[in-house]
């Protein structure tokens, strides 16, 4: 969902040790700015469904977001650099980057391999295999048929689904920019995307994001399965409230699944200072929401979630990196929330 001026080349601002070795993922990447598609299509080359957003939000966000461009680059480098077998299977990342992306991440990959990008590249393929593995359990075993992939970027789970997830439908909320960048790179890579996707363009600070997805054919009688990775902490509080409001709004049994970061020790700084933060405020997408585990729970159950874990660092490496000999580790202010209505 956050979105970044157009620069010269593409840089995550999640570490500042890292930015050099992100850097290197994306040296092939333009960086331009696209604009955004016609507000007045409902289908695309494809015949998927994209949903417009209204002309003041096109203009308010403008430029596609390269904190997306960047999770797409070192879901890459995992396949490049770490050992297998891979925690995220994640083939069409590396297509959607410019053209010697590969050979570029390659060419880095000793910056890549410092332990300050290995665990933020850890904590972007941990999260996507542990939403996918969540989203699977809820669709084969729970019956559930729609997913939610709420500030999508370039998520590329709907186009390199397996089998079991051809009878669900998928919705990928994100600005209207960085969907239309999307497309651009699918169009590119020749990426057809699936019949049983659909784009709704949607701002959370400002859209009515349960009349967006309504509109989009959401059933929101029916239960869900809702995913945020990599999103709350670019959110104000007041925004992260309004993205819990809108899933609390659907039907019971609905599963939310998302990613937030704890603020560091004595951490009172609003908005946070140091290198890292002012990068990310340069970039545009400045970080604003830091929480912990206790304020998340209370939030989650004042909406009426019945069933609230969390996955702690501690959790993850249990499940995912047991036996990896890649020195991939999880940043420990990383919490993955798991939340059912």
């Amino acid at each position: 969902m956050p979105r970044a001026p157009p620069r010269a080349s593409v840089i995550w601002p999640i570490h500042a040790v890292a930015a050099g070795a992100y850097g290197v993922a994306m040296a092939t990447e333009d960086g331009q700015a696209r604009p955004a598609r016609d507000d007045t299509a409902t289908l695309d080359d494809g015949g998927r469904t994209v949903q417009p957003a209204p002309p003041s939000e096109v203009d308010a966000a403008a430029s596609p977001s390269s904190t997306a461009v960047g999770a797409a680059a070192l879901r890459a480098a995992h396949l490049i650099v770490d050992q297998a077998p891979p925690i995220l299977d994640d083939q069409v990342s590396i297509r959607l980057l410019e053209p010697g992306a590969a050979g570029t991440i390659e060419s880095g990959r000793e910056r890549l391999t410092d332990p300050h990008t290995r665990a933020l590249r850890c904590g972007i393929v941990v999260r996507s295999r542990f939403a996918e593995d969540r989203l699977a359990s809820s669709v084969q075993r729970d019956g559930v048929r729609q997913f939610l992939l709420l500030g999508a970027g370039l998520d590329t789970f709907a186009y390199r689904q397996p089998r079991w997830a051809h009878q669900i439908r998928i919705f990928e909320v994100d600005l209207p920019a960085s969907q239309a960048d999307e497309r651009r790179r699918l169009a590119r890579a020749g990426i057809v995307a699936p019949p049983n996707l659909t784009y709704v363009a949607a701002d959370f600070a400002s859209s009515d994001l349960v009349d967006r997805l309504a509109t989009a054919g959401f059933d929101r009688r029916k239960p869900a399965f809702a995913a945020s990775l990599g999103v709350l902490i670019y959110l104000t509080d007041a925004t992260v409230d309004r993205l819990l409001d809108a899933v609390s709004s659907f039907a019971a049994g609905t599963r939310f699944v998302f990613s937030f970061t704890r603020p560091a020790v004595g951490q009172v700084a609003t908005p946070p200072r140091g290198r890292l933060a002012a990068r990310a405020a340069e970039l545009g997408e400045p970080w604003q929401s830091f929480m912990e585990p206790a304020a998340v729970e209370d939030r989650l159950r004042r909406r009426g979630f019945r069933l609230v874990t969390f996955a702690f660092p501690e959790d993850v490496t249990r499940e995912y990196l047991i036996g990896r000999t890649d020195g991939l580790f999880l940043s420990p202010r990383s919490i993955l929330a798991d939340a059912i209505l």
